[in-house]
């Protein structure tokens, strides 16, 4: 015996003790087995649809009882308890509903559990239940009785003698309604057949693709209008829709009782319901995009959303009611389609105020920039150009501005570049310690100071050779020079320790300028003092013969790329 089965059973015993509590006006009982997922052969699809009709018959006032993907015995044991409490107490009416694989032959009808495989005739019996037996059972309650099936057609390997479906006729018992066709068209059948007023006959003429055998009186209807259980389950629908007070709630109310008592009741309430500011903007299924743009738009018009993020919080909501306030609507937080149209023309025109609004102070700020250019870098100098682009950093004429500051910046560059040259070109010249170090002085970051560095420590590496001796006697001061200038100079000439080519350039550079040095050998004899000492005299010196740093400035300044020429 199945853990299936022994549930069953223990759930049916629980079940006859509460039905037998029951008041005798109880509309019946509803035995529903959709037996859809079959273990070895192919499912029965969409058996499992006449479950549907669960609702609509607890709403008539039945007890009902449903079940999915039984075997055989279980079916057999769901039927045998149904039949129990029929005897048990007296009801009204009955309904036996199946859905699932049939097969049938000479012998009989069988309806198949779920484990049915390869049935036969010796074997069919343990893997169907009869259908005769379902209509013995319904037939105790006979004008009463509703059996319905819906046939999935066998599909596995059937025994000699069997056949799949329903027979083309069948044997019902004498008070028994049996309808039967496709499952969905059944299931409809049967929510419309349970409600108070519907005939049997009528209601499967109006269906499609059904049929009923057995007892189909013409004007009888199943369930009369009035029916008392159904009308207390109308009424106790109707306080459980009014309690949850939903749109779902009612609609179920509608869907459970469409000609109940309460029916207008209920569409007022959808109504009321679907038409509350909440309910009209949530139909309009605002995307995040078109919330964004509302917060935009209410931004636009001087509210404060706390943000566009396209989520109405406690921010959108308050300058929705502002807005609406302000523009004479029902004040409600909550946006309808005409008011979202109108505040978007609202925003669009303010949009177009502010476009404005900017091209005219755009204007007048050009107007300023233009201004304060013909007063300051119109004029071409520097201080004017820095001081329009302190206050126009990004103006008309920054760009402009900007170039010529950096002509002038450039012109003062070459001129500092040309300088520094003049400078590194006396100090190679003259190639001396002391030359370098006044080089450095005054140019300690120019492009040469490095080279001037290197070459000066390397002079200083160097061993200082012996200051040649004066190849002539000192030359005979001149006239009236004080004594002290003579020898200021004359050292100045010891401390600066010309080297032969330095001695040779200072003679060419004489004889360059129309001194005659004697010969150019290096040796400062008393024609080179003559000379020296003319070039000093021209030149605003003290005329003492002897080189000084002012003698080697005057005359050797571009006189080392010129021994080259």
């Amino acid at each position: 015996m199945s853990v299936r089965f022994l549930v069953t059973r223990l759930l049916a015993a629980c079940a006859v003790c509460f039905m037998a509590a029951l008041p005798a006006s109880a509309a019946g009982l509803a035995l529903i087995i959709a037996n859809e997922d079959y273990a070895a052969v192919r499912d029965a699809r969409g058996a499992a649809q006449v479950l549907d009709v669960e609702s609509r018959l607890r709403a008539a006032g039945f007890e009902v009882r449903t079940a999915r993907d039984l075997d055989a015995p279980d079916m057999r044991a769901a039927l045998s308890l149904l039949s129990r409490e029929l005897r048990a107490q007296r009801r009204e009416r009955v309904v036996i509903v199946f859905a699932g694989h049939v097969l049938s032959g000479d012998t009989g009808t069988w309806l198949m559990g779920a484990e049915a495989e390869d049935p036969d005739l010796a074997t069919i019996d343990d893997q169907g239940l009869r259908l005769q037996t379902v209509l013995a059972v319904a037939a105790q309650l006979q004008g009463g009785a509703l059996v319905a099936l819906a046939d999935g057609s066998f599909p596995g390997s059937i025994g000699d003698g069997l056949s799949a479906g329903l027979p083309s006729r069948l044997d019902v018992p004498q008070g028994v309604s049996l309808v039967r066709g496709p499952v969905g068209p059944l299931t409809s059948f049967l929510r419309a057949a349970v409600v108070p007023g519907s005939n049997l006959g009528a209601t499967v003429r109006a269906g499609r693709n059904l049929r009923i055998d057995g007892f189909n009186p013409p004007y009888l209807t199943f369930l009369p209008e009035g029916f008392e259980p159904a009308l207390q389950a109308d009424r106790a629908a109707w306080e459980r829709a009014r309690a949850a007070d939903t749109v779902e709630g009612y609609a179920e109310y509608l869907d459970t009782f469409p000609g109940g008592e309460f029916i207008e009741d209920a569409r007022a309430a959808i109504e009321a319901l679907e038409t509350t500011p909440e309910t009209i903007e949530e139909a309009l299924a605002l995307t995040r995009d078109e919330r964004r743009a509302i917060q935009r738009d209410l931004t636009l018009l001087g509210y404060n959303t706390r943000g566009i993020d396209g989520i109405f919080g406690p921010g959108t909501r308050g300058s929705i009611r502002g807005w609406q306030e302000r523009n004479d609507h029902e004040v409600t937080g909550f946006v309808t389609r005409d008011q979202i149209f109108q505040l978007a023309a609202q925003a669009a025109r303010r949009a177009a105020e502010i476009e404005a609004e900017e091209r005219e102070r755009r204007a007048a700020e050009e107007r300023r920039d233009r201004a304060f250019w013909a007063e300051t870098g119109a004029a071409g100098d520097e201080a004017g150009l820095r001081a329009y682009l302190n206050r126009y950093p990004q103006g008309i004429f920054a760009d402009l501005a900007r170039e010529r500051i950096a002509g002038f910046e450039a012109e003062r560059a070459r001129v500092r570049a040309e300088r520094e040259r003049g400078a590194w070109e006396v100090a190679q010249a003259t190639d001396t310690i002391a030359g370098y170090e006044r080089f450095l002085t005054e140019w300690p970051d120019g492009a040469n100071a490095a080279s001037a560095r290197a070459r000066l420590a390397a002079l200083r590496e160097a061993a200082a050779p012996a200051p040649e001796p004066d190849p002539a006697p000192d030359p005979a001061p001149e006239p009236g020079l004080p004594a002290d200038i003579v020898e200021r100079d004359r050292a100045e000439e010891r401390s600066l320790a010309l080297p032969q080519m330095t001695r040779v350039l200072v003679e060419r550079q004489l004889r360059a300028g129309g001194y005659d040095p004697g010969a150019m050998d290096g040796r400062f004899d008393a024609d080179t003092r003559d000379a020296i000492a003319d070039w000093q005299a021209e030149n605003g010196q003290a005329p003492t013969g002897y080189v000084t740093r002012a003698v080697l400035d005057g005359l050797l300044r571009g006189a080392f790329f010129r021994l080259f020429d």
